[in-house]
């Protein structure tokens, strides 16, 4: 582990304007194809061109600042497959597509970090998909991060396009909260779990939102298999997250439009529910998420981080079974993942500037909890489908990572999936309150 390489080199300035050319030219193919007369087609290339940029930043910050990072782990994965691939690409395609209990002798000798025994199935998995990227990229770090970092945009891109066709009056405030928020777009690149599974996220809530709206194709259903496979690939929780919200959020509004497309309504909250039981079935990896003895673990790490120092925080007394403690854990877990850090949690610039992003969203929280009277802030959640799942999903994912994470650079990471919903179902809410005030003003 001592031994990891350095992510960048000499490679990575021949070939990384090579591959951005290369995907430009896809990004503007796809723009005239599908966008030519879309009010939203001038996003697209401002939203990719900042995201490479950020993943060529952030690769630099990991290669220069830390020295060290999940992107080097990933990465020393690809480049044992892609020496493989230069030996034998049969190696290469059998340490990507073959269990690693079935590896040969052969293959092992290239795949002794794949190998290495404390990596779970996750971790070998993104091992896999950079290594597989690899192969078509010369084993070079920032041509991988690049096509992943595509992924990410396009997932993100078909969030924005769920908001966007159902509240198209603010498509403008949605391409802000979904396409350009800087912890967001910044912390969605480069050779990371994250920025996958946000693709999935994304392919997933467009396949269930085209469901709701009466659209079934087989492209749909293949889409919504895609993400799930992809989520359950690399992070699980997220896709249990996802449906248990798109559950809540079909089944309230299956009740509540009982008379309308019932039975196109009735088959996309059973499949969910499927869904979710065979999620919570999944019991020997919920109760590794979510028990109390993983809890005592938690706090044990997060004590140990904080003799240590750094940008880490620590949420007290995970090890309280009872009612209260459970609801106590869930608010403080909370408050981290949306709030914090808090400015003089600051240890470097990189925390002042998510400190700043999050001291807006409390503001801006607040604000709108006054304005709308606390129970107004919850209740708009119940107009409209799309929010109800916003809402609901960053309730049940943003604790989860607030309560994983242990340190701030891991939290913003971990919290990304939820920011496009949150942010955006904030800037609506903001919309209607404001609309509100203006009818009142009218009135009187």
């Amino acid at each position: 582990m001592s031994a990891l390489p350095h992510i960048l080199s000499f490679y990575d300035l021949i070939l990384t304007p090579i591959y951005f050319l290369i995907l430009l030219g896809w990004i503007i193919f796809w723009k005239k194809k599908y966008y030519q007369d879309s009010p939203y087609k001038k996003y697209i290339l401002p939203a990719f061109v900042i995201k490479v940029i950020c993943c060529i930043l952030l690769a630099m910050l990991y290669e220069f600042y830390y020295g060290f990072g999940d992107p080097h782990n990933y990465y020393t994965g690809a480049v044992e497959i892609w020496n493989a691939t230069k030996e034998n690409p049969l190696y290469g395609l059998e340490l990507v597509f073959k269990p690693i209990n079935q590896y040969s002798l052969a293959e092992q000798e290239f795949a002794t970090h794949i190998l290495y025994p404390e990596f779970n199935e996750e971790i070998v998995n993104m091992f896999k998909v950079s290594g597989f990227i690899g192969m078509f990229s010369f084993g070079t770090y920032l041509p991988i991060a690049l096509f992943i970092s595509l992924f990410s945009f396009i997932g993100s891109w078909k969030i924005f396009m769920v908001f966007a066709e159902e509240f198209p009056t603010h498509y403008k405030q949605i391409a802000l909260t979904c396409l350009f928020v800087p912890s967001f777009v910044f912390w969605s690149t480069n050779i990371l779990k994250d920025p996958l599974c946000i693709y999935g996220l994304g392919l997933c809530v467009s396949a269930l939102y085209n469901l709701m709206k009466g659209r079934h194709s087989f492209l749909i259903f293949l889409q919504m298999f895609a993400g799930a496979f992809i989520m359950l690939s690399l992070k699980r929780y997220i896709f249990f997250m996802f449906c248990i919200a798109g559950f809540f959020s079909v089944g309230v509004h299956l009740i509540s439009n009982s008379k309308s497309k019932f039975l196109m309504r009735l088959g996309v909250f059973s499949v969910l529910l499927l869904l979710t039981i065979w999620a919570v079935w999944q019991k020997d990896y919920l109760y590794e998420v979510f028990s109390f003895g993983v809890m005592k673990t938690v706090m044990t790490v997060q004590n140990v981080q904080k003799d240590q120092g750094g940008s880490v925080y620590v949420i007290t007394n995970v090890d309280s079974g009872n009612f209260l403690g459970i609801i106590r854990i869930y608010l403080q877990s909370l408050n981290v993942a949306l709030f914090r850090p808090y400015f003089w949690e600051s240890s470097s610039v990189i925390v002042f500037a998510n400190a700043l992003e999050s001291f807006i969203v409390l503001l801006f929280t607040v604000y709108l909890l006054i304005k709308s009277k606390i129970i107004g802030f919850f209740t708009f959640a119940f107009k409209n489908r799309v929010l109800t799942f916003a809402l609901v999903f960053t309730f049940l994912l943003a604790p989860l990572a607030g309560l994983i994470s242990f340190n701030f650079g891991t939290l913003v990471r971990y919290k990304a999936p939820i920011v496009p919903f949150y942010y955006t179902y904030l800037i609506l809410l903001y919309y209607k309150t404001k609309d509100k005030a203006n009818v009142n003003r009218i009135e009187s």
